[in-house]
């Protein structure tokens, strides 16, 4: 299968990638095999640039400790089916010591690096913070990243859930940032996210959208907000419970109704939508379905017309999300 495809920290990649963190850090993760399966279909369609972190486990995270499972399956993965590796673009998040804390230490990600090196048997192609430090200031925290890149600990470096100002200067500052990782979606299309976007597309940075498809909710992977697992992220988003449930359904009745008069899913429709916010944007959804990521990646050949793109942007307003994407307890700013 052949889809369109985007030079992505120097490497030509698939314009939808794939995201790992559901094949180990969820309620319930699939047996390897199954993993395995999902990977190696999301390869072989095109999805070529994949998303993990060094903290995408169960269990508490550590400098070696069971935070690094998706690393570990990786490593397994590259092992079981070497004509994989250097076909893989790797995007890894970490900056996230003992006890979640988001630290850009040297020395502690030198020990993250070394590790996460060990699990994967294969370079890293980019590293990021998952997230920068509130307070801090933005050009200190990235140049603290950068002399491990100029080390050659790993390939290129990103930046996640950085605004289109903290951008500008980063980058003014000659710091290069190769692939901003942010949330966007049908509903995650805010005025910050907007801005991040344009700002990819002036600079012809690649925009890495998480959970474009709202974290399974806008392909009705629960029916009522008594469905979601309280041990989920999910279950801890207000926008999966209680009223905001039944109102933020009213926008996939929406994308449901139009999808189905264009013959394509709902993921589709909303995938394809990703793709057209911009040149450089490059969806990264996550399954562990074979069939599912077939037709996730597919989705990077679906053209919307300008009339169907109209058409989104006015359900959009009529629809907007009823609810945080976060809850208030979560301790990490967004978009800095």
């Amino acid at each position: 299968m052949t889809i369109p495809t985007i030079t992505l920290a120097g490497k030509q990649v698939g314009k939808v990638g794939l995201g790992l963190m559901q094949l180990t850090w969820s309620p319930s993760p699939p047996p390897e095999e199954e993993a395995f399966a999902a990977m190696k279909a999301a390869a072989d369609a095109g999805a070529t640039t994949w998303s993990t972190a060094t903290f995408y486990g169960n269990g508490a995270p550590g400098e070696k400790g069971p935070a690094f499972d998706n690393l570990r399956l990786l490593g397994r993965f590259f092992k079981a089916y070497p004509e994989y590796v250097g076909r893989i673009q790797l995007v890894v998040k970490g900056g996230i010591g003992p006890g979640m804390d988001i630290t850009s230490d040297p020395d502690m990600n030198r020990s993250l690096l070394s590790y996460a090196g060990e699990c994967l048997g294969v370079p890293i192609d980019v590293y990021l913070p998952a997230r920068m430090r509130p307070g801090a200031d933005p050009v200190s925290f990235f140049r603290d990243f950068d002399t491990l890149r100029q080390e050659g600990l790993f390939g290129a470096l990103g930046a996640s859930e950085i605004s289109a100002p903290t951008l500008a200067r980063i980058v003014g500052a000659g710091i290069p940032i190769s692939v901003v990782e942010i949330e966007v979606s049908l509903w995650s299309w805010d005025a910050d996210v907007r801005a991040a976007v344009d700002w990819s597309t002036a600079n012809n940075v690649p925009v890495y959208a998480y959970s474009p498809l709202g974290r399974g909710f806008l392909t009705r992977t629960w029916k009522r907000p008594e469905d979601v697992p309280a041990e989920s992220f999910q279950g801890h988003s207000p926008r999966f419970q209680g009223d905001n449930f039944y109102k933020n359904l009213q926008l996939v009745d929406m994308l449901d109704s139009m999808a189905a008069k264009r013959g394509i899913s709902t993921a589709q429709l909303a995938l394809a939508w990703v793709c057209a916010a911009g040149p450089y944007v490059v969806p990264i959804p996550g399954s562990k379905s074979v069939e599912r990521v077939r037709q996730n990646t597919e989705a990077a050949n679906i053209t919307l017309s300008a009339e169907e793109m109209a058409q989104i942007e006015e359900i959009l307003s009529q629809f907007p999300p009823s609810g945080a994407r976060y809850p208030a307890s979560h301790s990490v700013a967004l978009m800095l």
